[in-house]
């Protein structure tokens, strides 16, 4: 045994060898760090494709190519449909609302502004997923619930919508943060009241539909509110309300809701997340009441009727440049997919309303309007900003566009023949 001598410390062999391996462990560390954050990226004002040109390319690139080869597609379908409208048929307008956590006060502000256009049609079918499924029922009900749509969405704050676990605790939970004061909120929201509202609009034959994702099995589970609503089941106003907040309960930051279903007089136990987990927005033509007998022998009984698409968020995200973090590298990734999910999901409605001749109108933020980037965040002030400009938005009459945005040739995706580019450079965005 070494001996200490004093206003000195003397470290066994061992010592020194455990402390020089941990130098060499805090070098690495240090610079892997640098490595992770001294990389140059593109500055985000030179990363628009429509304005960059790829100098390597051997001939010109024709964004509008695709374009017109699917508007020339369109216009032949639509051609081949003339004359087979029926002008006795119905017809139906539907608004489908996406996720998009506090983005949706620009759904709140854009309905709120629809309605004092004069323009707001009353809806015969509702879907929403996640905060479009918060949503739904006010948007169903009609414009009288507008108030309580600014008054959510301008008010709440981070604090009234979950409680963050205690850091170690989330090892062994089942998720990030608590949902219990978003379920407080929507116990108070949907009343008894509201949900014989649903329920005799349900019986004039209006559908509302919220969708989450059974855990189990992955998939989308569509369900019918408004029958819900007029079961008269004892327990249908707390089952009305556990789907309401399952569909707002993002996976693995949100608990996930258990829904007990009864399978040949046994009792089973389901859990449900997010809708928009597994569709960002949804819509089938299904979910429109028309009879067998009105689709066949070549009548067009959805013909003039419209969907509305009502996208809580941007096609797009917003370019940044990304830590080289595992966590940031996996969150902005999971962010594109939800993105393409959204895009994806417009297409496929876009896509139906094209095959039954219905027509088809979206609205999303516009790409030039500054959100924060994190959705989960629920600040007032800037929830109050987001809603007066979609309110603005919808007095404007240039919110809805009749195509999705994907649409948009200079957004298409161009094969990259190398890897020299070059762009107009913009104040700020370096040389």
């Amino acid at each position: 045994m070494e001996r200490t001598v004093p206003g000195t410390w003397l470290i066994s062999p061992r010592g020194r060898a455990l402390l020089l391996a941990c130098c060499g462990l805090t070098v690495c560390l240090v610079l892997s760090g640098c490595v992770s954050y001294c990389r140059s990226c593109v500055p985000v004002g030179l990363l628009a494709p429509e304005s960059t040109v790829d100098l390597n390319a051997t001939a010109p690139v024709d964004y509008a190519h695709e374009q017109m080869a699917f508007a020339s597609a369109l216009a032949r379908l639509r051609a081949s449909q003339a004359g087979e409208v029926d002008p006795h048929a119905k017809k139906y307008n539907v608004l489908a609302l996406s996720g998009g956590g506090s983005y949706g006060a620009f759904s709140a502000g854009l309905l709120n502004g629809w309605t004092t256009s004069g323009q707001r049609p009353p809806f015969d079918i509702v879907s929403g997923v996640s905060t479009g499924a918060l949503i739904a029922t006010y948007a169903f009900l009609g414009p009288q619930y507008d108030p309580a749509l600014r008054q959510f969405y301008t008010t709440t704050t981070t604090a009234d919508i979950y409680q963050k676990r205690f850091k170690p605790a989330v090892l062994w939970s089942d998720s990030i943060a608590l949902s219990e004061p978003l379920a407080q909120i929507i116990e108070r929201s949907v009343t008894p009241q509201i949900l014989c509202e649903v329920a005799q609009a349900h019986a004039l034959g209006r559908r509302l539909f919220i969708g989450t994702t059974n855990v189990d099995t992955g998939r989308l589970v569509i369900w019918d509110m408004g029958a819900i609503a007029a079961s008269g089941n004892p327990d249908s106003l707390a089952l009305y309300r556990k789907i309401v907040l399952a569909s707002a309960s993002p996976p693995g930051f949100f608990p996930p809701v258990p829904i007990d279903i009864d399978v040949n007089g046994r009792t089973y136990t389901e859990m449900h997340v997010d809708g928009g987990t597994t569709a960002q927005v949804f819509f089938r033509a299904s979910m429109i009441p028309v009879e067998h007998g009105e689709l066949s022998g070549g009548h067009r009984a959805l013909s003039g009727s419209c969907v509305y698409v009502l996208v809580a968020g941007k096609a797009y995200p917003d370019p940044k440049c990304v830590e080289n973090r595992t966590v940031k590298i996996a969150g902005s990734s999971l962010s594109a997919l939800t993105y393409a999910q959204t895009r994806n999901d417009l297409i496929r409605i876009y896509t139906l309303t094209m095959l039954t001749g219905m027509d088809f109108r979206v609205a999303t933020i516009p790409q030039n309007w500054p959100i924060h980037e994190d959705s989960m965040e629920f600040d007032q002030a800037t929830m109050r900003n987001l809603f007066d400009r979609g309110y603005q938005w919808a007095l404007s009459g240039h919110a809805w566009a009749q195509a999705p945005p994907v649409m948009d040739a200079s957004q298409q995706s161009i094969p990259r023949a190398g890897t020299r580019f070059i762009a107009p450079l913009q104040p700020g965005a370096g040389s």
